[in-house]
């Protein structure tokens, strides 16, 4: 994989590639806005014209707001969550960042076949009114409540039930996948990926570790080696052939340059560690 981080965007979103080439980084993920909130306020052309320059050869991914939710009960909601994924496909656009991660939504009891129709509808009707926009990745999940996306066949729905796969893509968080108990540091979990999801659908790679059991549903990030699923697990899965240049994203705990230090210690290769 392609090594990278989650990084802040103080004091203006054209620090954020800054500080991943500082860092000797080559992917980076941010927000774009704030995560928790429905709206967003204007990006300057200036701030775009910065963030364009600084971020030139890298690959950056920006991460949809956790309030969105294509697969509510509540119409309102639903019409919020679709206002809130275009206007973020747009911000994206506008900064030339080439992936949209965004957790798939809950279907708050109207059952997951119901919820991966409204999310499928959704990206249908979004997603062509930005043209050449980012690729929309869909993340899979710990599987808390009625969440979608905990079995990485609810995902492959979601794009198959889709008219817009060519535009469509997974990023899977390692942390989620093990709350939803999927054995990470298992040899065969780079193939299971590839069999249900095709490895050349999985365009980044959330890597964290977990202070959660496996099984758990818990969604609970961890610096690696110190939780659940351990440093070598990590290790085997950054280095798989099968995902090689794929940006693989650190989310763990703290600041940008704790999750540097977590995925440096990703890059070094020791056969001795498998």
């Amino acid at each position: 994989m392609t090594a990278g981080i989650h990084v802040s965007t103080a004091g203006g979103i054209h620090k954020a590639p800054l500080m991943l080439r500082e860092m000797g980084l080559s992917a980076g993920q941010i927000f774009t806005s704030n995560q928790r909130k429905w709206m967003a306020g204007d990006l300057s052309g200036e701030s775009v014209e910065k963030f364009r320059e600084a971020s030139s050869g890298l690959t950056m991914i920006s991460h949809a707001s956790y309030l969105i939710n294509l697969a509510s009960a509540n119409p309102e909601v639903v019409a919020k969550s679709r206002r809130a994924l275009l206007e973020e496909l747009l911000r994206c656009k506008s900064l030339g960042i080439e992936y949209l991660v965004m957790h798939p939504g809950a279907h708050q009891n109207a059952g997951v076949d119901r919820g991966i129709e409204m999310i499928s509808s959704a990206l249908n009707e979004l997603l062509p009114q930005v043209e050449a926009g980012p690729i929309v990745l869909l993340e899979n999940t710990a599987g808390a409540g009625t969440v979608i996306g905990s079995r990485f066949e609810e995902l492959a729905a979601i794009r198959a039930c889709s008219d817009v796969s060519d535009i469509t893509g997974y990023c899977i968080d390692t942390a989620h996948a093990h709350g939803a108990g999927y054995r990470v540091d298992d040899p065969g979990f780079a193939p299971l990926l590839d069999s249900i999801l095709g490895r050349n659908n999985i365009r980044a790679f959330h890597l964290n570790d977990s202070m959660a059991e496996c099984g758990s549903r818990r969604d609970r990030h961890e610096h690696y080696g110190a939780g659940t699923i351990g440093l070598p697990g990590l290790r085997s899965l950054f280095h798989s052939p099968f995902f090689t240049g794929v940006p693989g994203i650190a989310e763990t705990p703290g600041t940008d340059f704790e999750r540097a230090s977590d995925i440096r210690k990703l890059q070094v290769f020791d056969e001795g560690n498998f």
